[in-house]
């Protein structure tokens, strides 16, 4: 599957490494697409196409990046990790109630 002219856009705009992240609202205000659209966007780079883009939520580098080394990587697994767990959280009391 090749990449659409929108995917194309939002990827030119994540750079590798931590210390060049952008967050959704930066590129969704260059792109002029919704920050919805742009996470969609990267939702489907993640996924069907096996681009390695992480998001940080909180710290020095918040944003979306393309992990330089294994560290950076680790990182921003431990935070979707950290997320899911929460979300887990919420989807039982949800499914108990």
């Amino acid at each position: 599957m090749s990449l659409s002219e929108n995917d194309k856009r939002v990827l030119r705009l994540i750079k590798v490494g931590a210390e060049n992240s952008i967050t959704g609202s930066e590129i969704s205000l260059t792109t002029k697409l919704t920050e919805r659209t742009v996470r969609d966007i990267i939702k489907r780079l993640v996924v069907k196409h096996n681009i390695p883009i992480v998001g940080v939520r909180c710290g020095v580098f918040s944003g979306y990046f393309i992990p330089a080394n294994k560290g950076e990587l680790l990182d921003g697994a431990k935070a979707f990790y950290n997320q899911v767990q929460e979300e887990s959280k919420r989807l039982a009391v949800l499914m108990n109630s």
